[in-house]
């Protein structure tokens, strides 16, 4: 090598700032992680891998990591996106709409063409609103683009950096093995049965767009098993927020009027999904005598009297009972890991809490549902729990609250 080429790649190389050395192994801990051609969020993205894939870190660059992933492609990957341990895999596409098979109970069974006998699933009549909403077409680009617009996450402004050690948070298990498409499916007919005995859905899909698009950037960093997502807005004035099985959270236009920004709206999603990753309701429906008694959720199976029955106790447990006080505070701190790992700012779990209470002592109900304080947990303890949590977490550049996109959507 002549001595100018030597001179020329090592004035290249003192003028790049260290890297920093890199783990053996890592783990995608999102799902859809996006692998750029360069260590910037706005760089394009070469491919996309499901939470759980092993990856070979080859160096750390920032707030960056290039790797190489199982196929020997390379790329660079925000480390937000990257676990030290190992990852459960996906088990189900996060942004996948309702299912194009469904099996409800208040529907006709089937429609058959009469040059086909493929059955065609029917749906209850009202209920268009619902469905629109459980069938908003999200993929990973819109929340890129959205995360994008908001400087969250890997899109914050300015250089991201910790200022501390990094975050630990308790492990949590989930209370239920997934059941697939047959949890998802019942999922689907309690979100069914809500719409015309409670609330219709509010009006317009710029607001369910938007609600949703907040609750993926969270439902990402999910715990236990990570499931489909879609967020239902009711137009109902009093707070009420629940989640169903196989990812389906339902809340209200009152908790909405109840919250100040973004970040509080994320950990309010992040909550509530955290209760369908970790299998709470899901669990219960498993103890139900339908399932104990062998039933399968197929057309036969959602007419009998016993899948009615299933589905009336797990809607008495969302909108009367409320889930178990230790799940509720396991859902709490979940929700903090997950709007913490998004890039919303978790100080704003705590003052959510408060705001919605605040907002019930207004708005009381005396029928189901009632309001989100009176289906959870005292908030003395609850707020006493995640503070516990959130004076360890090192503090981080960046974190969003989103007061004015937050205020000009709802």
């Amino acid at each position: 090598m002549s001595k100018f080429l030597r001179a020329l790649v090592i004035a290249v190389l003192l003028a790049l700032p260290a890297l920093a050395q890199a783990e053996s192994a890592l783990w995608i801990s999102v799902d859809q992680a996006p692998v750029r051609v360069w260590r910037s969020a706005e760089a394009e993205v070469v491919l996309r891998l499901p939470r759980g894939t092993v990856v070979q870190p080859l160096y750390v660059q920032g707030a960056w990591t290039r790797l190489s992933e199982p196929g020997g492609q390379q790329g660079w990957v925000y480390q937000g996106h990257l676990a030290s341990s190992p990852q459960p895999p996906a088990l189900a596409d996060l942004f996948d709409a309702a299912p194009k098979t469904l099996i409800l109970a208040e529907a006709a069974d089937t429609s058959r063409s009469s040059r086909s006998t493929v059955p065609v699933p029917v749906r209850p009549q009202g209920s268009e609103a619902l469905w629109s909403v459980l069938d908003l077409r999200l993929s990973p680009d819109d929340l890129d683009a959205f995360l994008e617009q908001g400087g969250i996450g890997e899109f914050a402004r300015g250089r991201q950096r910790n200022l501390g050690r990094r975050a630990t948070f308790p492990k949590l298990h989930a209370a239920a093995p997934s059941g697939g498409e047959a949890e998802r499916q019942v999922g689907l007919n309690l979100a069914a049965r809500v719409v015309p005995r409670l609330a219709k859905p509010a009006f317009g899909n710029a607001l369910q767009r938007y609600v949703n698009l907040v609750g993926l950037a969270v439902a990402r960093f999910a715990p236990g098993n990570t499931p489909h997502f879609r967020a239902v807005v009711l137009d109902l004035p009093e707070p009420v927020s629940f989640s169903l099985p196989g990812g389906i959270v339902m809340l209200s236009t009152g908790l909405l009027a109840a919250l100040d920004n973004e970040a509080q709206l994320a950990c309010i999603l992040a909550h509530e999904t955290a209760h369908a990753s970790l299998a709470h309701l899901w669990a219960k429906a498993l103890h139900s005598q339908f399932f104990q008694a062998g039933g399968t959720v197929d057309q036969a199976g959602v007419h009998s009297p016993l899948f009615a029955a299933m589905l009336d106790d797990l809607l008495a447990t969302d909108l009367t009972q409320g889930i178990d006080k230790n799940q509720e505070f396991a859902a709490d701190l979940a929700a903090i890991e997950m709007v913490y790992g998004a890039g919303y700012d978790p100080q704003q779990m705590p003052k959510a809490v408060e705001s919605i209470e605040q907002a019930g002592r207004i708005h009381k109900r005396q029928e189901p549902p009632l309001v989100w304080s009176a289906l959870h947990p005292p908030a003395k303890e609850r707020l006493a729990r995640m503070r516990r949590l959130l004076v360890t977490l090192p503090g981080r550049d960046g974190l969003a609250l989103g007061t004015e996109r937050f205020r000009a959507s709802r």
